[in-house]
């Protein structure tokens, strides 16, 4: 099996770093603020029965690969690989200044998570801008962990209080509760962390794939080259033993793979790198889990509308 998944690949062996993640050190947009700013305007988009939209921009950063909405004055991240929500200093002083100086000073106190340095306990609301009656309050947490050039991110503890939310690149919207979209459907696996995954064919081998809108790139798992794919760490009691797997750091070797297929959208000569390549800047436990599962980030998304339907468990994307 080994021999024939290392033929199925054309690979470019670099020393450089070529990709970058969600958890790697980003650029902020240094051109006018036009070049982003205007992404928040209103206009017209092809949507009706919805209980919200919000606009995105994809120009907050150089690569230009991640959705970014605007509170008040902080950016933050649309990220469906992260479950929880949460902000930085700079996102904690401009959406909650009054308990700025108390938060931090109590910071010592609030219980966190030590891999990730989120503190487990809410720090503000963030009251959700619905066309409904129906209020809802999304619970904001802080991280000491520096995450610039984003104030904050949004994560699946958010996304996963509507039935569904759909996120459109073409228009740079993100809407939720919204009407069924055509296109391709897939079943989507909801892990006990929250965590969204589909089944894709990499060069006709079947893989799981975490949908990750947080990320610029396509990373295989790391095991991708000793064994098939045979993802079933759901449970909680699973997931902290990925998490827990120590993973040898492997030198940097961009993948080209021929073909990859999400239903029956295809996608040609796709690059990736493996979960232990030493260019990803990711914590010990997200990189363990990264030996069972790969990550589908944006060369996925690009140009096209994907929506997660947590009621039904299916991924929609559309063309």
């Amino acid at each position: 099996m080994k021999t024939m998944k290392m033929t199925q690949f054309f690979l470019i062996i670099v020393f450089s770093t070529f990709f970058t993640t969600s958890c790697t050190t980003l650029i902020k947009q240094e051109n006018s603020n036009t070049d982003y700013e205007k992404d928040f305007s209103t206009r017209e988009v092809p949507y009706d029965n919805c209980i919200a939209i919000l606009p995105f921009t994809l120009n907050y950063t150089q690569s230009g690969c991640y959705p970014v909405i605007k509170i008040k004055n902080s950016f933050l991240l649309l990220d469906t690989g992260a479950n929880f929500s949460f902000v930085g200093r700079t996102g904690l002083c401009d959406l909650f200044y009054d308990n700025y100086e108390k938060i931090l000073n109590q910071t010592e106190e609030i219980p966190k998570d030590k891999n990730i340095n989120i503190f487990l306990q809410p720090v503000g609301y963030w009251i959700f801008p619905s066309y409904s009656d129906e209020k809802k309050s999304i619970p904001l947490f802080f991280t000491n962990t520096e995450i610039t050039p984003f104030d904050g991110i949004i994560g699946e503890d958010c996304f996963q209080k509507f039935s569904n939310v759909i996120i459109d690149y073409k228009n740079k919207v993100i809407v939720f509760n919204g009407e069924k979209i055509k296109g391709e459907s897939v079943p989507m696996m909801i892990d006990e962390d929250g965590l969204c995954f589909i089944e894709f064919l990499c060069s006709d081998i079947k893989e799981i794939g975490l949908i990750d809108t947080g990320s610029d790139c396509f990373i295989i798992r790391s095991s991708f080259m000793e064994k098939t794919c045979n993802y079933n760490h759901i449970t909680k009691e699973k997931i902290e033993e990925l998490k827990k797997r120590k993973v040898k750091i492997t030198e940097p070797v961009n993948y080209s793979v021929k073909e990859i297929k999400i239903g029956k959208i295809k996608y040609k000569k796709i690059l990736g790198m493996l979960g232990s390549d030493s260019r990803i800047k990711m914590t010990d436990e997200a990189r363990g889990r990264l030996t069972e599962y790969s990550l589908l980030g944006f060369p996925f998304f690009k140009d096209k509308i994907i929506q997660l339907d947590y009621e039904n468990k299916v991924f929609r994307i559309k063309r």
